[in-house]
């Protein structure tokens, strides 16, 4: 039980972590430091970023709440 609430915490600071790095990284990017050569390989790794990002947070809030 308590390694599930462990378990659980770990998860909604590792997504903390992710978006901290996310909005990082598109902050260098709009500042021109981080160029990206193709919009295409742009658009792919911001949505693989936004997808782990809402999948963390659903997992872990349902961890929470419905167990």
């Amino acid at each position: 039980m308590i390694t599930g609430y462990i378990f659980t915490s770990f998860l909604i600071i590792l997504g903390l972590v992710v978006m901290k790095f996310g909005s990082i990284h598109v902050k260098k990017f709009k500042e021109g430091k981080t160029k990206i050569k193709s919009k295409l390989s742009g658009q792919i790794s911001f949505l693989i970023l936004f997808v782990i990002i809402i999948g963390l947070i659903i997992y872990s809030v349902n961890g929470l709440l419905f167990k």
